[in-house]
């Protein structure tokens, strides 16, 4: 079975190590003891057709003297002070993390040339498959790296960009995502990070609107993972063709609202889009202890089945959030084990068409479309 995933934080995890002294390479991150969900080595053994990844870039990343430092890193849960705006003296600037991150990718790229190529059109996907070789698209998570500038989505495209995340849990200059509460002190962090809230008065900013016309002249998929409920219905009356929730999963089985409700399901489906299943146990499951929460075959196929109950078969896809998301409470611990969830999907009521159109399909349709 083939795979596309549409949504990874790999390459941030890559540029991490590097700021640490000890970079990782995309070939094979078990030899240096720090596995990652994705290399390329766990991609070739779960029969990836396709791989999106996603720049993620922190509006809150610690600077020390403007640029990255080692002591700056780690997992991206906010602080206490998620809520309030980034002050420009206290963050690494958000265009030097996306640019250090496109070389990052673009390095990996040119020393695994013999396994992996980035993908600009649909026809390099094409001669990619045609060659056994893994296809790498470019994304970004963070809308607000554009700064206010349109012309850096013109930037972006030419880098190899087929998708951005608007926003991520952030305001920024483009919108706005969906509101975590005030910080309880007494609420465990892991409680409190998966509590989001509707934004329903917050949508797109005029600017936003700009830059999510352009995305669509430029061909890039705008992204409504993160995205509050207001911006996410802007974004339908903006966008003609197909948009992506590269990695949500359906509301009305796990209310977090970081996931989609029904009729945001039915709205990506009439655009012609795909939602990727999102492989982050809080967005799996109701249970928001840490302790409690687990992502299994069955968990996932319940969103699955409600997703194309509600959108049809083809709004279904794949969106793992590998290397965003804690390594544990995963029944697929790395994407090497990609099929166990086709073989579970089996053998508990999924034709053959449903689940090749999660697994590769419904994305290769969307990308034809719009590569």
């Amino acid at each position: 079975m083939q795979a596309v995933d549409l949504h990874c934080d790999t390459i941030l995890e890559i540029w991490n190590s590097e700021l640490k002294g000890n970079r990782l390479s995309l070939r094979d991150t078990d030899v240096s003891g720090h596995p990652l969900h994705i290399d390329l080595k766990k991609l070739k053994e779960g029969g990836y057709l396709l791989q999106n990844f996603a720049l993620f870039v922190d509006l809150h990343m610690p600077s020390e003297n403007g640029k990255p430092g080692h002591n700056s890193i780690s997992w991206k849960t906010p602080g206490a002070d998620a809520h309030k705006k980034a002050d420009a003296g206290s963050w690494v600037d958000p265009w030097l993390q996306v640019t250090e991150m496109i070389r990052v990718f673009r390095e990996e790229m040119a020393a695994n040339a013999d396994l992996v190529r980035q993908v600009f059109t649909w026809n390099d996907i094409e001669e990619n498959r045609k060659n056994g070789l893994i296809s790498a698209l470019l994304t970004t998570e963070e809308g607000g790296i554009l700064q206010g500038k349109l012309d850096r989505l013109d930037t972006l495209h030419e880098a190899g960009v087929r998708m951005m995340t608007i926003t991520w849990n952030y305001d920024n200059e483009l919108g706005h995502p969906n509101q975590l509460p005030s910080r309880d002190s007494n609420k465990d962090n892991f409680d409190w990070f998966f509590t989001f809230r509707p934004s329903e008065g917050n949508g797109l900013t005029d600017f936003g609107k700009q830059a999510v016309a352009r995305m669509e002249e430029l061909h890039i998929l705008p992204d409504v993972s993160h995205l509050s409920d207001a911006g996410f219905y802007d974004v339908a009356d903006i966008v003609k063709g197909p948009f992506v929730a590269s990695h949500s999963n359906a509301r009305a089985l796990c209310g977090c609202s970081r996931n989609l409700t029904d009729d945001m399901i039915r709205t990506i489906a009439a655009h012609g889009g795909v939602a990727g299943l999102n492989f982050c146990p809080s967005f799996v499951m109701e249970a928001h202890q840490e302790n409690l929460c687990y992502t299994s075959c069955e968990a996932l196929c319940r969103h699955a089945r409600h997703l194309m109950d509600v959108g049809g078969r083809d709004v279904v896809a794949l969106g793992t959030d590998f290397d965003g998301i804690a390594p544990k409470n995963l029944e697929i611990e790395n994407a090497s084990q990609i099929r166990k969830l086709a073989d579970y999907m089996s053998c508990h009521g999924f034709s053959t068409e449903e689940i090749e159109g999660v697994f590769f399909r419904n994305a290769l349709r969307v990308y034809r479309e719009v590569l």
